[in-house]
């Protein structure tokens, strides 16, 4: 009996430690790309990039947690093939490796640019560890950054870049960040706190050229402006990591096709993370999340249907992200909404409940943990919610909502 996990990230590590609590008594080998011990993202753009963070704080589990819990784990080596008929995995050291369940945790890849100049020195991306270390090297000899993308990656090095002392532009390729994720209250809130912060923040200025010869001098964007810059960074979205899937036959639809077990449309083989397409029950949709917290409900889901211990996977889906002071939380999928309330309890504070034909379904909260939490906890339980309570601050969150619920 053997799993095999191709993946090391968040998701992969979770599934083999959840394997390992759950009993599993067979091997578990646990292949990583990266040369490193396997370590959290999200502070990659953050506290790592702005170098506050010791390399050993990023590391998900000490090397000996691996040795402990006996799962064999295999750094800086790739999968390049599997064969579902004879259950192997192909490693690019010549590697052939036998399973009995296999797990992809393959996660995502970055998106790159593809404008004139994106070739020169000094254009960075922000996936891995060695892309940040990469970055920070480079930091001592910049004073001007061009920041491209304002998704979470973009405001968030921007944010960090400017700690720094940097010169900071952000480009946008719309009005405002965020757009297709939050309403316009929380995107200028966002802006106006990196305002203050000195980013100069330049919308519906798409980056069209890089400029230099061998190394960057400038951006070029679509406003007719162009911005000096020592380093470019692109922070433009994300792909599912689905090639070895493909490969191998296995459904796809914007991602590797499983079901509520986490399984895909080969009995032995389950996917997470990133890289996975999924129905959701609770919002009726077939989806692809990229988080934390997603990659480790899934992990768990996985190893419980590996070890028969079948339970679908129907977690509320939430988020974060640091920027300055600002401590941005996020319960549900505002998607689609047709209505928001808006709950301020201080001038820095901030919370924006959604809803969508009358129902709460989410809740972006701006250093406001508490109604963060309560609503988290109880989103999808909830009927029809005063939206007028909701705005009132004397109003106490946590009695409205246990009210409704009849706890």
């Amino acid at each position: 009996m053997s799993c095999i996990i191709i993946g090391a990230s968040h998701a992969g590590v979770n599934a083999a430690i959840n394997l390992r609590n759950l009993g599993y008594q067979g091997k578990i080998t646990l292949i990583s790309a990266d040369k490193v011990l396997p370590y959290q993202r999200p502070p990659l753009s953050k506290a790592f990039l702005q170098n506050t963070l010791p390399e050993q704080r990023l590391w998900l589990r000490p090397e000996a947690f691996y040795q402990q819990k006996e799962i064999d784990l295999m750094l800086g080596k790739r999968v390049i093939s599997i064969d579902r008929e004879q259950q192997t995995v192909e490693l690019d050291d010549g590697q052939c490796l036998t399973y009995d369940k296999l797990i992809l945790a393959t996660g995502a890849s970055i998106r790159r640019l593809s404008i004139p100049g994106s070739d020169l020195i000094g254009v960075h991306y922000m996936r891995d560890c060695e892309d940040t270390m990469g970055l920070r090297d480079a930091l001592p000899d910049a004073k001007n950054v061009v920041v491209v993308g304002g998704g979470y990656i973009g405001l968030e090095v921007a944010a960090s870049l400017q700690k720094l002392g940097k010169n900071v532009t952000l480009l946008l390729n719309q009005e405002r960040p965020l757009k297709h994720l939050t309403s316009a209250v929380v995107s200028d809130y966002l802006s106006e706190l990196h305002k203050a912060n000195g980013v100069n923040i330049q919308p519906n200025a798409a980056a069209q050229a890089i400029i230099g010869d061998e190394k960057v001098t400038a951006v070029e964007a679509s406003n007719g402006e162009c911005y000096p810059a020592d380093i470019v960074v692109a922070g433009i979205g994300v792909n599912p990591e689905q090639a070895l899937a493909q490969q191998c036959g296995l459904a796809i639809d914007n991602g590797i096709q499983v079901n509520q077990y986490m399984q895909s449309s080969d009995e032995n083989i389950y996917a997470i993370g990133d890289c996975v397409s999924f129905f959701h029950p609770i919002y009726n949709q077939q989806m692809r999340i990229e988080s934390v917290q997603n990659a480790t409900d899934q992990a768990k889901t996985a190893a419980l249907a590996i070890c028969d211990k079948l339970t679908p996977y129907t977690a509320t889906p939430w988020f974060w992200s640091d920027q300055y002071d600002a401590k941005l939380q996020i319960a549900g999928l505002s998607n689609g909404y047709d209505e928001f309330v808006v709950r301020k309890e201080s001038e820095n504070s901030l919370a924006v409940f959604y809803f969508s034909k009358q129902r709460l379904i989410a809740i972006d909260a701006i250093n406001q943990p508490k109604s963060f939490m309560i609503t988290r906890k109880y989103l999808h339980q909830l009927p029809a919610v005063d939206k007028n309570k909701l705005a009132d601050n004397d109003q106490d969150l946590n009695t409205l909502f246990t009210e409704l619920v009849g706890v």
